[in-house]
């Protein structure tokens, strides 16, 4: 994550903080979060410090199988689970999951904090 500065300013938060882009070079900077599954079905979850000068439109993209899917998500919102995360949704993943959070066309501070891959149990 090259380029995003740390903070601790804004809770909640997982850990010791989170970082942001600056509000500057927009469309430049991307973070990835990548772990191994076991492979299966699993819910995403997205953690972020809510505030009113963050980007209300951030583009976060969910790399599952062979396929990958954009939601844009409003950083100035409360995180609806526990006040911490918001779900991305549920998606079927081989052995590699990824989540990216970009900064491309956004309106306002991108924050990124933490990522939950919890399996569905139906």
């Amino acid at each position: 994550m090259g380029g995003w500065q740390g903070s601790a300013a804004n809770r909640p938060y997982i850990d010791s903080g989170y970082r942001h882009n600056g509000n500057v070079e927009q469309g430049q900077k991307s973070a990835l979060f990548e772990t191994k599954l076991k492979p299966d079905r699993y819910e995403v979850r997205l953690s972020y410090p809510p505030n009113r000068n963050r980007a209300e439109n951030v583009p976060v993209t969910v790399i599952h199988m062979a396929d990958s899917r954009m939601i844009r998500v409003n950083q100035r919102e409360n995180s609806p689970i526990d006040g911490v995360f918001i779900s991305l949704g549920q998606f079927e993943f081989g052995n590699i999951a990824k989540v990216e959070v970009g900064t491309g066309e956004t309106n306002g501070y991108v924050t990124v904090d933490a990522v939950q891959f919890l399996p569905v149990t139906e």
